[in-house]
């Protein structure tokens, strides 16, 4: 079903899933695919919501509140699609073929979850004032819109002491995933181990502006990793650049 499916497309499925299980119930509801896309910022359809200046912690507000007095579900705990899902799903793929697509993209998705109607995800949108006329217009001219992301990238290396590699590796991770999850800022979040040198590690963060990273720093979830760093890591290299849109 999701071999069409670009890269940036199948994140969104992933945090939709993401979002789904930490946000309560047991099923991935339309509303989770609206987190999902607006997880995946750099893609055509964050685009077009950050420009209708819709934010994941709003949307994920609202969704919140809906659900909450469902229960959480562990991410491990196997999670269906709804059949509205569903239906949104095969009508991003009618998307796809209406605009003679090779691919399904988050653009799709976002074309289809407009056209739903008494949907809590079609409620949000439609609050932020985006159309399917809207958006189908800023997908037709090649999304040339007044707000392009020009994102801020910290690329941080760090070797850590190979004794304290269990704690460091559980305070990184909960970082990582509490940082894309939480920060409003905050686009991506990778992070990987030299295979040579298993004490060397990368992190890779992208926030849409340097704003967003100092805000970042200022969590509760970095304030808990940087006191295990302090202790772990023995040297430490830190570049911040500037991103810049290729093609």
């Amino acid at each position: 079903m999701f071999e069409r499916y670009t890269e940036r497309a199948r994140r969104v499925l992933f945090f939709a899933r993401y979002e789904a299980s930490h946000l309560g119930g047991s099923i991935i509801e339309s509303e989770h695919l609206l987190l999902g896309i607006l997880h995946e910022a750099q893609g055509l359809a964050g685009q077009i919501l950050t420009g209708a200046k819709l934010r994941l912690e709003q949307a994920r507000h609202v969704v919140g509140e809906a659900t909450a007095s469902e229960p959480k579900v562990a991410t491990s705990v196997e999670m269906p699609l709804s059949e509205r899902c569903k239906a949104t799903l095969r009508k991003a793929a009618d998307e796809s073929t209406r605009l003679n697509s090779a691919h399904i993209g988050t653009e799709h998705l976002l074309l289809a979850l407009l056209h739903e109607t008494d949907s809590l995800s079609a409620r949000i949108l439609a609050a932020s004032g985006m159309t399917l006329a809207a958006a189908e217009a800023a997908i037709a001219n090649g999304m040339r819109p007044a707000v392009r992301l020009q994102p801020h990238i910290v690329l941080v290396q760090v070797t850590i002491r190979p004794e304290l590699e269990d704690e460091f590796v559980e305070a990184l991770l909960h970082n990582a995933r509490e940082s894309v999850r939480r920060d409003p800022g905050c686009l991506r979040f990778d992070v990987a181990q030299d295979k040579e040198q298993p004490a060397r590690w990368v992190l890779y963060e992208v926030y849409d502006s340097p704003e967003a990273h100092a805000a970042h720093r200022q969590s509760a979830h970095f304030l808990a990793y940087d006191a295990v760093a302090a202790r772990a890591v023995v040297d430490k290299s830190v570049a911040r650049c500037a991103g810049r849109h290729v093609g």
